[in-house]
């Protein structure tokens, strides 16, 4: 077994903390004697490695385990620096909680420059009540491994621009796309890059010296690589979607960012670290609300302020008990879950096996991955008798039985997920129901992941040869190319790229279709075919 490294814990004098003691009470709180063990067994088989901290009325006490990957084999401490993901969003609600004090913008007022006049506000972005949703209509990403690469300041503007006056407020729906936007409307309100904004009014305040908002600014020696289920992967360029998930950070720097919200440590911004996690709306999950950034939630007879990330390549938890002013972080390198973990030690007792326990066997045979698309994929787990759905760039979401194979999305609005079987009764497919669409998706064992086609490069003349508007039942998919790539576009909404497997045969990346083009005897392209959810749709090309 691992020992634990100890931060330097304050000394007091005896005479002082006997009147600690006199006036209060003695309070008494430590992690969990098998943490260390429990952290070494659920990293079990496992490349790189998690750091975890641990925070109290007497200091704070860090554990790690693992390496940074197979082929660096330092060993994890607590100032190796990880993306966060989504605990970035508990950050950008101090923004705003200190816009709001400091009168720069109003709660509920509608969100101002870069973004035209609206009437989504500020609190609905940050209580997820907005109805923007998780991302725009047409987000299309032409590099699976980075989806943020190419969403600048511009394309987030217009895409808001585009979505905002058709919402309207609904109960929380969680929205990278609105944090986006929050994080952007905050800059602008101060005339400030969101990166520039954050370090000055809380990074710097907080005194987090190792957290940064672009891993490029990340220190190279001791960034832990990322890793996914099929191996290593790239770190994400979030762009204009920083203020959603962009953040890199040590559990050193968390710890210390803990230790300011349960005010264990004096610093500038009490006041807005208060204001930012109080309840303000409530999920579908009735013992679960949206705060500024912040999720709150009873578990038992505690009040847990938490929240979760996930990147392409990383996983982190923070969360802490402010009536018994202990906290928790928990950073790893890899897409194993760490929420049961981090709200194990908050409830006094580490885990002694990996997360992904052992379901019951009814449940075994929904378990897996169902890929929508090679870059959006949904991963059915379990834990004991609870299942979870989970796809990139969003968070997990529990699943309620609703009948035999069908299961309510919680949290997520309407979404509804049913199961398909064939004639024996084996699963073959998932199909999900939302927003009036359903999407198929074919069942792969669980670790298993989806082969995508071979992406070619066609010749410049040949993508110019499929330029043009197709005839699709009363809709028009306009085809446009450069010397790199093609773009279809549905009347209705925006463009997507495609990609080429062979000549006249491509495919998306972001939904699960293909598209084949036909050409007649003289070798002249005269219509497109839509492959798509089983069916095969021609579409004749326009004069």
């Amino acid at each position: 077994m691992k020992s634990p490294n100890l931060a330097p814990r304050r000394l007091l004098t005896w005479s002082l903390l006997a009147s600690l003691v006199s006036l209060f009470g003695r309070v008494s709180a430590a992690p969990p004697a098998d943490t260390q063990a429990a952290l070494d067994n659920w990293l079990a088989g496992l490349p790189g490695g998690v750091a975890a901290a641990w925070i109290d009325a007497d200091g704070v006490v860090f554990f790690n385990a693992g390496r940074y990957s197979a082929k660096d084999v330092r060993p994890i401490t607590p100032d190796t620096q990880f993306e966060i993901g989504s605990i970035t969003k508990g950050f950008t609600g101090l923004l705003l909680a200190d816009a709001v004090r400091v009168g720069k913008v109003k709660l509920n007022a509608p969100v101002g420059a870069p973004f035209a006049p609206s009437k989504v506000t500020y609190l609905q972005l940050a209580t997820h009540t907005s109805g923007l949703p998780e991302m725009p209509p047409n987000f299309a990403a032409s590099d699976s491994a980075n989806p943020y690469a190419e969403q600048d300041l511009p394309t987030l503007v217009k895409a808001f621009d585009a979505v905002a006056p058709k919402v309207k407020p609904r109960n929380p729906h969680y929205s990278n796309f609105g944090f986006a936007v929050l994080g952007q409307a905050v800059a602008g309100a101060w005339g400030r890059s969101y990166a520039a904004l954050l370090t000055e009014r809380v990074l710097a305040p907080l005194g987090l010296r190792d957290t940064v908002v672009d891993w490029h600014d990340a220190d190279p020696k001791r960034i832990a690589p990322s890793h996914s289920e099929a191996g290593p992967t790239v770190n994400w360029d979030e762009n204009a979607y920083a203020p959603g998930g962009a953040l890199v950070s040590t559990a050193r720097d968390l710890a210390r960012y803990l230790q300011a919200c349960v005010g264990l440590i004096d610093n500038p911004l009490k006041d807005v670290l208060a204001d930012a996690v109080q309840p303000r709306a409530v999920t579908p999950n009735a013992a679960r609300w949206f705060g500024l950034g912040w999720q709150v939630e009873k578990r038992g007879a505690a009040m847990i302020v938490w929240h979760s990330g996930a990147t392409g390549g990383y996983r982190g938890f923070v969360g802490y008990d402010a009536a018994k002013r202990v906290g928790v972080v928990l950073l790893t390198n890899h897409l194993r879950e760490v929420e049961p973990v981090g709200f194990a030690l908050l409830a006094g007792s580490a885990p002694t096996t990996p997360p992904a326990a052992r379901p019951a066997d009814s449940m075994k045979e929904l378990l897996g991955n169902y890929p929508l698309a090679p870059a959006s994929i949904i991963t059915i787990t379990a834990e004991g008798e609870q299942l979870f759905a989970s796809m990139p760039y969003q968070p997990r979401w529990e699943l309620k039985r609703l009948a035999v194979d069908r299961y309510d999305v919680v949290g997520s609005g309407k979404a509804e997920i049913s199961f398909e079987r064939d004639t024996t009764g084996k699963v073959v497919a998932l199909v999900q129901h939302w927003n009036g669409t359903d999407q198929r998706a074919p069942h792969l064992a669980p670790g298993e992941l989806p082969v995508p086609p071979k992406e070619i490069v066609l010749p410049a003349d040949t993508l110019k040869s499929y330029a043009g508007r197709y005839q699709l039942g009363a809709k028009i998919i306009t085809v446009t190319a450069d010397d790199a790539k093609l773009w279809l576009q549905l009347t209705g909404q925006g463009p997507s790229p495609v990609f080429a497997s062979a000549k006249d045969e491509l495919f998306y990346k972001v939904v699960n279709a293909q598209i084949s083009f036909v050409r007649d005897g003289a070798d002249q392209v005269v219509a497109l075919v839509l492959h798509q959810n089983g069916r095969d749709q021609r579409a004749e090309r326009a004069p």
